[in-house]
């Protein structure tokens, strides 16, 4: 029977009350094709045991993460049975002072599972594990102990995606995600994990791969996620500036232009420059760093120094002086030149 096929009379069962066909269906289809989303969500509907119905819809969030149905049941059925299962805290008083018993019972539960991988029950530790891991799947240190001991490639691959899920910065899951090499049917979820480690040209990389899988679900996913992660890798490529290098460069070329005015109003001569206007410069660039930092860095710290002196009270009156620091030299430039050509007299009769 076609995995379609399978799907669609395990659906038809489900919806005529025979739930227990339809869940030993349901399974035997995402053993074959574990990234089958729906079908996930309708085991998640099936299965009577809480732990299972969690399980079920990690793996249908995982395949779509996405979905915000998923999502929210995800989080009320997490938080009805965190509720069930929790233990209340053990207190007890030794000399008169009351205090909390810190050793949960879920540390001593990890405790005993890790002496076994210690011990080299490696079967029973998985095992055992598994067990854990589905009453408490936040779990980081248990998903990690679990991509450490994986019996295959599909088991790391899925401890991997719930590891990074819960910490994207884990210091060695790049490692050992870097010495995998996946099968065809396993691009996609190769895409999400670097996705999930902001690798963005890997995941892109990836992606396209699984827009050729043999899955039809896979490409799906593929073809989804893969225009969101290029978004994604050309933000990454673009470069910031400093606040402080793009206020020097918007104030430097009027600055060097209003150099240069004056350099031609001396003739081209520096030396005979008028002092007058060599400080006009210096005003000049003061006003244009003090404008470009109110427009485009107007929370630059030494701004806000400014701003909390007495004074320089606010944004306004700082405005007012740059513009002033500005068009004065500006104005006596404009004055020297005029008095330069009212002084110059150009004798049209000599030969």
């Amino acid at each position: 029977m076609e995995q379609s096929e399978l799907f669609q009379t395990a659906v038809q069962k489900a919806k005529a009350g025979e739930r227990d066909q339809a869940q030993e269906m349901l399974l035997k289809l995402v053993e074959k094709e574990p990234n089958h989303e729906l079908a996930w969500l309708w085991l998640s509907q099936l299965v009577a045991d809480p732990e299972d119905k969690i399980i079920a819809l990690e793996n249908a969030l995982t395949i779509n993460p996405q979905r915000r149905q998923t999502q929210t049941r995800l989080h009320q059925l997490r938080q009805k049975y965190t509720a069930a299962n929790q233990l209340p805290n053990q207190q007890f008083s030794t000399n008169g002072a009351s205090h909390i018993h810190s050793f949960t019972s879920e540390e001593a539960r990890f405790t005993e599972i890790s002496q076994l991988f210690a011990a080299g029950d490696i079967a029973g530790g998985r095992q055992q594990l598994a067990s854990f891991l589905r009453r408490y799947s936040d779990h980081e240190a248990g998903w990690w102990l679990m991509v450490q001991h994986a019996d295959s490639q599909t088991n790391l691959l899925i401890g991997l995606d719930h590891l990074l899920r819960l910490n994207s910065t884990h210091p060695e899951a790049p490692k050992m995600l870097g010495g995998i090499k996946p099968t065809r049917e396993e691009f996609l979820q190769m895409g999400r994990l670097y996705e999930r480690l902001e690798r963005w040209e890997t995941a892109v990389t990836y992606y396209k791969r699984a827009l050729k899988s043999p899955s039809n679900a896979d490409r799906l996913l593929a073809q989804k996620r893969l225009p969101l992660v290029q978004e994604q890798l050309k933000l990454a490529k673009i470069k910031f500036t400093s606040p402080t290098a793009t206020v020097l460069r918007l104030a430097a070329g009027p600055t060097i232009l209003y150099a240069m005015l004056v350099l031609i109003q001396a003739g081209l001569k520096p030396t005979q420059a008028s002092p007058m206007l060599c400080l006009g410069n210096l005003a000049f660039l003061g006003g244009m760093l003090l404008f470009s930092g109110l427009t485009y860095a107007p929370e630059h710290p030494w701004l806000q120094q400014l701003r909390e002196s007495a004074v320089f009270p606010n944004n306004t009156f700082l405005r007012l002086i740059s513009l002033m620091l500005i068009l004065l030299p500006i104005l006596l430039l404009i004055l020297l030149a005029v008095t330069r050509l009212l002084n110059f007299q150009l004798d049209l009769t000599s030969p």
